[in-house]
């Protein structure tokens, strides 16, 4: 909880920095889904999820061709990926069926600094950097295959420490009107999820995001 507050403390004073050379600043929600998923090494079978965000933005206008949004979010990530049960339950028979889903659910506070650049009146580039601190894992574990409830679900739940990851987002922002603008961004973790392990192995964060804004003033 410390550490949550020092980073909302940085948050905060970074946009008391920007606003007192910005022409203009909006302040606003947003919300969305994410579509995520890990990339690299020890990833085979591993699928993307959907998942979503939601959090606060401070857009600073310096002119009308640049501007400066940071961002404060909730973001769930993650991957997910299908077992075969006779497989494990045989020691490696091979069977056509998936019996056991797993999802595995990254819960992040996340900080997108995005630059953005105007390309016309209503359309954008975004990109800059992100870093984001884990606040909990959950494991969900579903049996398919079962015809009754013999086999009930598993889930479990890891605190994450504040885990650090960070990487880069880039995307584009169009606005609708003078309150609703629609975000699609892409996001590549950099830091190696595995460098605990040892040698070259090496997986990341990746994540795909489709955001809702609203500009309350």
């Amino acid at each position: 909880m410390n550490m949550k507050k020092i980073f909302s403390t940085l948050f905060l004073v970074l946009c008391i920095g920007t606003i007192s050379k910005a022409q203009e600043t909006h302040f606003g929600v947003k919300a969305g889904l994410n579509y995520s998923s890990i990339i690299g090494d020890l990833t085979q079978g591993i699928k993307f999820r959907f998942s979503g965000h939601a959090g606060v933005f401070l857009e600073v206008k310096y002119s009308d061709k640049f501007s400066f949004q940071p961002e404060l979010l909730y973001s769930s990530q993650g991957f997910q990926f299908s077992s075969d049960l006779a497989t494990i339950q045989n020691g490696g028979f091979i069977s056509d069926q998936n019996d056991i889903r797993t999802n595995v659910q990254f819960n992040f506070l996340t900080i997108p600094i995005v630059t953005r650049f105007a390309l016309n009146d209503r359309l954008s580039l975004d990109f800059g950097p992100q870093v984001g601190f884990l606040l909990n894992q959950v494991t969900k574990i579903k049996y398919l295959d079962q015809r009754d409830d013999t086999i009930p679900d598993n889930r479990s739940s890891v605190a994450g420490d504040f885990q650090l990851d960070y990487g880069a987002v880039a995307g584009l922002s169009y606005e609708i009107n003078d309150e609703f603008s629609v975000e699609p961004r892409f996001y590549i973790g950099l830091r190696n999820r595995l460098n605990g392990l040892g040698g070259d192995i090496q997986n990341y964060n990746v994540a795909i995001q489709v955001s809702v804004n609203y500009a309350i003033n």
